[in-house]
């Protein structure tokens, strides 16, 4: 099974293998405009943005902990899907979220969502 790892440079983990993603499931364009004292509109174009969607379910505890942890940091942090290829990127989380599967059992299995925006 290929690995999906995160985390900060030098100390990225792999991720918990109860994930479901695929490859980048979006690929944007980043483009400004200017207007130059002529009146003439001028254009800059940046490199494509990817973005990733990651789905984690029957979680554990500490699992979900992990995650967490990663998403408090306030940093970039480097992804390497090696579902998609060996390529490392630098990535922003963008949004994270997690419920509880079933609150009333002995034992608590959480799913979680977590939105990966690549950093240009």
């Amino acid at each position: 099974m290929a690995d999906v790892k995160l985390g900060i440079s030098g100390s990225e983990v792999t991720l918990a293998s109860c994930i479901a993603m695929s490859l980048p499931s979006g690929l944007g364009k980043k483009m400004d405009a200017a207007v130059m004292s002529d009146g003439n509109t001028r254009y800059g174009f940046y490199a494509g943005q990817r973005t990733w969607q990651l789905s984690f379910v029957n979680l554990t505890a500490a699992q979900l902990t992990a995650l967490e942890t990663l998403r408090g940091y306030n940093q970039t942090l480097r992804f390497q899907n090696n579902y998609d290829s060996a390529t490392w990127y630098t990535v922003v989380i963008t949004a994270f979220a997690y419920d509880c599967i079933n609150a009333g059992a002995s034992t608590q299995y959480y799913t979680a969502q977590m939105t990966l925006e690549q950093a240009i």
